[in-house]
């Protein structure tokens, strides 16, 4: 086992371990509190959380660097987090971890092989190591590190000796871009992403359109919600939401039924789907139009009582969302079905706006989590 271990100096330890306790369980962490000590298990690392007087005393143990790094930096952030009324601590590890390292769900990717499957979606083919991670039909997304043109060597995001991020200066800084696995190996050391390329292109399309054998990008993740089973399957999803998609399709059981429906420019966007027999396919062409028809396409499909239960996967521009998850809140059946509608863009609007205005909705409470 390895270990690390920290003192932490905090006014009011409890109030910082109480509510830092109470997130973790949020998210999968096994939390048992002892008459001293608190307990902390999550991915295979393990915890030990003591408050004193004046100080949080943390010791980390894992078999492992990567769940070591991955709960030390956990426990870093959420600490700076709910310390928020208090002077902020400085946290020093000693054990097992010091020195600057790559985030635990870091890897590097080098391109192998470039793919053009249609006018305006091409294949990126990437090798990597210890990718079993991100081989998840659950969590499909990962978060691309691009980056900037013009650097001789990239600089990755590195975390510091206390465990968190050392911020990299702007000239430097890698665009973060979200993306859907389209297919992986982990034991091949490889996986592939599908790129849409856009005429005012972002980092992501224009890293895309001159990619080459042997350039390297980042990447972190996995995360986001996909595939859940179900008698009956729905997909609806535009250019952005094709690859996963077609990941999700590929991987249905051989009996699996439903529906398809795809939205792209026009008949030369089209794509070969491997797909069960019972599960169709249909596309949809905008043609000169802007307005996505995907929100009618699915307010014209049939929905019997008694049918097989369903789980409807949507991803669209934004205004197309809201009516598709208002259309799935209204006629799926809360007792029998589920469903997961996502936004994958806004028109006029950059990614790094679309997330935080997706994140501030979420805080306010405007935006529930998906069902």
């Amino acid at each position: 086992m390895l270990a690390t271990r920290a003192r932490i100096a905090l006014a009011d330890p409890l109030a910082v371990l109480t509510p830092l306790c109470a997130h973790l369980v949020e998210h999968d962490a096994i939390v048992e509190a002892g008459p001293e000590t608190m307990r902390i298990t999550l991915e295979g690392a393990t915890a030990t959380l003591k408050p004193h007087a004046d100080e949080l005393e943390v010791m980390v143990e894992a078999p492992g660097l990567a769940a070591l790094r991955a709960l030390r930096s956990a426990i870093a952030s959420h600490v700076i987090a709910f310390a928020q009324n208090q002077a902020r601590p400085e946290i020093r590890w000693s054990g097992d971890t010091t020195g600057p390292s790559l985030a635990p769900d870091f890897r590097i990717l080098a391109v192998t092989a470039v793919e053009t499957l249609t006018p305006h979606m091409r294949r990126i083919h990437f090798a990597g190591e210890a990718l079993d991670r991100f081989d998840s039909l659950g969590a499909l997304h990962v978060r691309l590190f691009i980056p900037p043109a013009g650097l001789a060597e990239p600089v990755w995001p590195m975390l510091g000796e206390d465990g968190l991020p050392i911020a990299l200066p702007s000239e430097q800084r890698p665009a973060i871009r979200k993306y859907t696995i389209r297919a992986i190996d982990p034991a091949a050391g490889t996986l592939a992403i599908d790129f849409v390329l856009h005429d005012d292109a972002g980092p992501g399309s224009t890293f895309a359109a001159k990619a080459r054998p042997g350039d390297r990008i980042g990447m972190a993740g996995p995360g986001g919600r996909g595939l859940r089973e179900a008698q009956r399957h729905i997909f609806l999803a535009d250019e952005t939401g094709l690859p996963a998609v077609g990941r999700m399709l590929a991987a249905l059981p051989a009996d699996a039924t439903g529906l398809a429906i795809v939205e792209v420019a026009g008949a030369a966007e089209e794509q070969a789907l491997a797909r069960p027999a019972g599960m169709a396919l249909r596309w949809l062409h905008r043609g000169a139009q802007t307005d996505s028809r995907l929100a009618e396409a699915f307010e014209e499909l049939s929905w019997p009582v008694d049918g097989p239960d369903v789980y409807l996967w949507a991803a669209a521009e934004h205004a197309t969302f809201l009516r598709l998850r208002a259309g799935a809140r209204t006629r799926l059946r809360p007792d029998r079905d589920r469903h997961l509608v996502v936004s994958y863009w806004r028109a006029g609007m950059a990614e790094e706006q679309h997330a935080a205005e997706k994140r501030t909705a979420a805080d306010s409470g405007k935006v529930t989590a998906p069902s």
